[in-house]
């Protein structure tokens, strides 16, 4: 932490947030703009920022990081950090971003992911994590409260490793689909269930 120095510190770290900022929207690039889903693997990695859909304040940030898993931020990309196109239930309030607090990244749903996915009301995004760096997971994030909860899995992970992958999200109901992929002890073999989580 720096020291306190007539403000410095408060303008150092407003600095900073900033030079990230650009950095991420001048070198990242915009890698897809209004897809719901995105999926990615070590062999289809492309790292930049993925907008919402048109009217969305929110980006994820793809991060290729090669043997250190593929890894997220998401960044509030609207101008003055305002809630864009969401609505905003009362009492109206949006104190969880602004222009000097942009960046939310949080170990258990950030790291080494292996999909997301954007709600059409803007307002949430599905996570899906490996079990190799992540916690092997299934999150959802709510981007106004800048909470999450772990949806999946339920109950304690058994020792061999499951993997979820966000297959598609209905537009309508919320309803997100989810492939989980675990090694069955008792066949011998690894199989895949489809999830449909509300």
């Amino acid at each position: 932490m720096l020291p306190e120095m007539n403000g410095t510190y408060s303008m150092a770290k407003s600095n900073v947030c900033c030079a990230l900022l650009a950095f991420l929207l001048v070198f990242g690039g915009t890698a897809s703009a209004g897809g719901l889903v995105t999926k990615a693997s070590p062999k289809h990695c492309v790292q930049g920022l993925y907008s919402q859909p048109p009217g969305g304040p929110f980006s994820v940030f793809l991060f290729c990081d090669d043997a250190q898993g593929i890894n997220i931020g998401v960044v509030n990309t609207s101008a003055g950090a305002g809630p864009g196109a969401i609505t905003l239930a009362p009492p109206m309030e949006w104190d969880k971003w602004d222009v000097n607090n942009r960046f939310w990244q949080e170990p258990d749903w950030a790291t080494d992911i292996t999909s997301f996915a954007w709600t059409a009301d803007l307002r949430y995004l599905y996570v899906a994590t490996s079990y190799v760096y992540g916690t092997d997971g299934l999150y959802k994030l709510d981007l106004v409260k800048r909470s999450y909860t772990k949806l999946l899995p339920l109950k304690a992970p058994s020792k061999y490793a499951k993997l979820f992958v966000i297959t598609g999200i209905d537009k309508q109901s919320g309803t997100v689909t989810v492939n989980s992929t675990y090694f069955d002890p008792v066949a011998k073999k690894t199989e895949t269930k489809t999830v449909e989580i509300k």
